[in-house]
């Protein structure tokens, strides 16, 4: 009997033995410092090590966010799929080791389950696993899951969903009011993977529980728009998600620096329906994808979901991708100016020029898209690394009697814009002197006299 006594009483307050294999020596770096610049990270500040504050728009309204980890079939293999829906984006786990079972009596670091070095394991969504601390337990005893796994501590998830990105170490926050290299008045929250210690940041949680336990990684009461959101935006099986209307691969009329948006700073500023305020609000997006702009779109002359529809010359397509975003700073402080009254859908010859704009899919770059009147080939232009084209189209260069014109990618016609004329008797007015070389062609054009 006293043998087992003193048995129980060892359990009870024994160390735990920590297993050896459950550490690491790799060098862990994440998705955002990889040399080749890709979606994921084009829009990371490298220089700084910071995370930029993009702007967009938000009912007319400026608003800021921040970008963290995209889930594509592109990064996601197998996991985020076409057909898919928000409930693919995976949920993983992080460890509060506690005395009591709660956040009150939490010891030491988190431990986060994957970093971004296991692939389609990682997620930026995690859901807090409370585990109960031995009795003679220090803190950060426990510094990866395996040490949790072998101690045989009881395990107790929470059905609490936080928001908390790894990000590069020493990484800061951009000030969305301020800019620059100005940081944001939240501090990281360190934790655990494999015995080496990482950086998070926490934004959203679904608990208020959660968001009292991270509310100290807020430096300043006086940053607007700081403050820790609580909101059912997951549970344990779904992250929801809301759409952004993405229009950012577009450039015509943006000066980067003063009216762009993000990812591209050089790109015209996207379009979300919610905030935090909003009880439906997430901060995980389906990308709308702008496949076709009206004629002559410029940037900001729509900055409200309600106006981007097609009898407005705007054609969206959902994309099987989602984009952790959340939102930060002051809610829809900064009303757009330059909204525009109406918007053109179709080519007018009245009109010396006029500017198509559209795509051939996300991130498509290199496509050859061709502008054709009839078997006539207007001009040809290349999508850039976004998957779009801007073209601008001479009126002069029309043949004569043209009532549509057609936009051709992959030998399909894509796209087809009724072309009018206030005075039909003049439009147009080029003659095409067209010649073909191999699968290229080339155009003359002599203008009417």
């Amino acid at each position: 009997m006293k043998m087992i006594k003193s048995l129980l009483l060892w359990l009870a307050f024994a160390k735990p033995t920590l297993a050896a294999h459950s550490c690491t020596t790799d060098m862990l770096a994440t998705v955002y410092e990889a040399e080749a610049i890709t979606p994921q990270n084009m829009d990371f500040d490298k220089a700084n090590n910071m995370f930029v504050a993009h702007e967009g728009w938000l009912n007319d309204h400026q608003i800021h966010y921040y970008k963290f980890m995209l889930f594509a079939p592109s990064t996601y293999s197998g996991v985020v799929t076409s057909g898919g829906t928000s409930a693919d984006v995976p949920i993983q786990n992080i460890y509060i080791v506690t005395t009591d079972g709660s956040f009150k009596g939490a010891v030491g670091r988190p431990i986060v389950q994957y970093h971004h070095v296991d692939g389609v394991d990682y997620s930026d969504f995690m859901e807090v696993n409370f585990v109960a601390a031995p009795g003679n337990y220090t803190a950060d005893d426990y510094k990866s899951e395996e040490d949790i796994i072998d101690s045989m501590a009881t395990v107790i998830p929470s059905g609490i969903i936080i928001n908390i990105p790894v990000v590069p170490t020493g990484s800061t926050l951009q000030d969305p009011e301020k800019k620059g290299t100005a940081k944001a008045a939240i501090d990281p929250i360190l934790v655990w993977y494999k015995c080496q210690e990482i950086w998070t940041y926490v934004f959203e949680v679904t608990d208020s529980t959660a968001a009292e336990h991270f509310e100290a990684t807020r430096t300043s009461q006086d940053a607007p728009g700081m403050a820790i959101t609580t909101n059912k935006f997951a549970t344990s099986t779904n992250v929801l998600s809301i759409p952004i209307w993405h229009v950012n691969q577009f450039k015509r009329g943006v000066t980067a620096g003063v009216n762009g948006g993000g990812p591209d700073p050089a790109g015209m500023k996207n379009i979300i329906n919610l905030d935090r305020p909003d009880p439906s609000y997430t901060p995980l997006w389906q990308i709308f994808w702008a496949m076709e702009l009206p004629i002559n779109y410029l940037a900001d002359e729509a900055s409200n979901n309600n106006a981007v529809t097609s009898a407005n010359g705007f054609n969206f397509f959902m994309a099987p991708m989602y984009v952790n975003c959340p939102d930060i700073g002051p809610v829809g402080t900064t009303k757009n100016p330059d909204i525009a009254e109406s918007y053109d859908v179709n080519i007018n010859l009245a009109k010396a020029r006029n500017w198509i704009l559209g795509s051939t899919g996300p991130f498509q770059e290199g496509v050859s898209v061709s502008f054709k009147a009839g078997e006539v080939v207007i001009g040809i232009v290349e999508t850039n690394m976004m998957g779009t084209y801007e073209f601008e189209l001479g009126s002069s260069l029309v043949p004569r009697g043209t009532s549509e014109l057609l936009v051709v990618a992959k030998n399909e016609t894509i796209r087809t814009i009724i072309v009018v004329a206030t005075d039909s008797s003049s439009a147009g007015g080029g003659i095409p002197l067209v010649t073909v070389v191999g699968s290229i062609a080339l155009v003359c054009f002599m203008a009417a006299l």
